[in-house]
């Protein structure tokens, strides 16, 4: 007998650099793209509109397993509101507590990169070459940076912090000039916090991870 599988709903909130789409799989938060994503994340990805309920005559959605789908608003509600709050204060330069978050998705090889990238903290930055050699292997750069860009989680997973070499601002999901900004964003930040003698944010709240059983 078929089980009762999880259907992703997902909502759109504004934000400085545009549209953020957070996917929420009942209590967990386990996407956010920027609206205009390259890649852009597929319909299964990102479920249903938060706000949208099936009509009492369609049937039900149906995963990949061929399970029945459902989701709980509820929690998913949650979801929202506590990662709309955190995103208020990124971009206000206030750390707030860190986050929770499943990764669902990615390849062994991509998750090490995830788990690499969710380390460099705040105001800091890191070149593809240097990520590809704290996982052991320097010539992995590019393959670091195509498991950079496929980051389910955007600013939660701070992929902007990555750089080419010589700090050179290339590749992102969103466009140069978003990725730009987030740092720019960083870096006033962490120079305000210096020149008020207080201490600069030495890492940005490590989400907390879980990962899909």
């Amino acid at each position: 007998m078929k089980g009762i599988s999880t259907m992703n709903t997902f909502k759109i909130i504004d934000s400085p650099v545009g549209g953020l789409v957070l996917v929420a799989r009942d209590q967990d938060l386990v996407g956010v793209y920027h609206e205009y994503h390259s890649p852009e994340p597929s319909p299964v990805i990102l479920g249903l509109p938060a706000d949208e309920e099936l009509p009492n005559d369609q049937p039900p959605e149906v995963a990949s397993n061929g399970s029945p789908a459902t989701s709980d608003p509820d929690a998913a509600s949650a979801v929202f509101q506590s990662t709309e709050e955190w995103l208020r204060g990124y971009f206000r330069g206030v750390m707030a507590p860190p986050l929770s978050y499943n990764l669902v998705g990615g390849t062994e090889f991509q998750r090490k990169v995830w788990a690499a990238v969710a380390e460099i903290p705040y105001g800091e930055r890191r070149t593809y070459k240097e990520v590809a050699g704290a996982l052991g292997n320097h010539a992995m750069g590019r393959a670091v940076g195509a498991a950079v860009r496929a980051n389910p989680l955007s600013i939660v997973i701070p992929g902007h912090r990555v750089v080419g070499a010589g700090g050179a601002i290339t590749g992102y999901a969103a466009g140069v000039a978003v990725k730009r900004s987030l740092l720019e964003l960083e870096s006033a930040v962490a120079e305000m916090a210096a020149q008020a003698n207080g201490p600069a944010p030495s890492a940005s709240p490590s989400p907390v991870q879980h990962t899909a059983s």
